[in-house]
């Protein structure tokens, strides 16, 4: 893991709202066990964005707390979630400025591999009650897929800051046991979200990454015609078949 500039997630906020896959019922059903199963009351949602998994967690849990360090996020943040159990902090993984053992959850969606390690661990550990749970979750794109490949070949094509050693990796059982107390649970859900997208929901998935260009980019026009061309070739009507699968670690640390 490097250090990473939360900064590129500017200008993000809005599209990523809007065109980011929402999480699929076996993850839903997932979470709700282990909150039920452990009594779990106070639950943190690190680097939540723009409240995909906050909102779910609060549903379920007595008390959540939402992390994001990005500025554009937070307002984002601020206007999706209004739920009064649930607080909103604007600052990092590393200093939560939470008190010693006061959560019984922390969850990580989609950004765990964008954390510093060793200083996120650090803090977890300190405000994580004795047994608490670390569940770290993401919709994952199916890296043998064709429509994958190329649009991840074209995002990579126009991008300023795509680090290959955080936006390119694999998902194994063992992947993240140097963070875990002992190996965490692991479960892979394939094919399982909604995956068939028009022309505009495509590009809007590709808009929300966070190493993907913004209309203030000098390229942003040919990059949004190379998009195209991609989903034109793959598309069956006025649909493409873009695949996620759900990946969930749940463990102590």
């Amino acid at each position: 893991m490097v250090d990473f500039n939360y900064e590129i997630f500017n200008e993000k906020a809005v599209i990523y709202d809007k065109a980011r896959a929402r999480y699929s019922n076996n993850y839903i059903n997932l979470l709700c066990k282990e909150i039920y199963e452990n009594k779990i009351k106070i639950a943190v949602d690190i680097a939540a964005g723009t409240g995909i998994n906050t909102t779910i967690l609060s549903k379920y849990v007595n008390q959540v707390i939402a992390i994001e360090p990005n500025k554009d996020m937070y307002k984002q943040l601020k206007r999706n979630i209004l739920e009064k159990n649930t607080c909103l902090i604007n600052t990092t993984a590393q200093h939560t400025t939470l008190l010693d053992n006061s959560v019984d959850l922390i969850t990580v969606a989609q950004a765990f591999q964008l954390l510093d390690l060793k200083d996120t661990k650090k803090e977890f550990k300190r405000i994580l009650k004795k047994r608490g749970k670390v569940i770290l979750v993401w919709n994952s794109k199916e890296t043998k897929n064709e429509l994958c490949l190329e649009t991840q070949k074209t995002i990579k094509k126009y991008s300023k800051v795509y680090k290959d050693d955080i936006h390119s990796f694999s998902f194994e059982k063992d992947s993240f046991n140097n963070f875990f107390k002992e190996q965490p649970r692991f479960y892979k859900f394939i094919d399982d979200g909604l995956n068939y997208l028009t022309e505009e929901e495509y590009i809007g998935r590709a808009l929300s990454a966070s190493y993907s260009l913004t209309n203030k980019d000098s390229k942003y026009n040919l990059y949004i015609s190379d998009l195209r061309k991609v989903f034109h070739k793959y598309a069956q009507g006025n649909l493409v078949y873009f695949p996620l699968s759900t990946i969930v670690y749940i463990g102590e640390i």
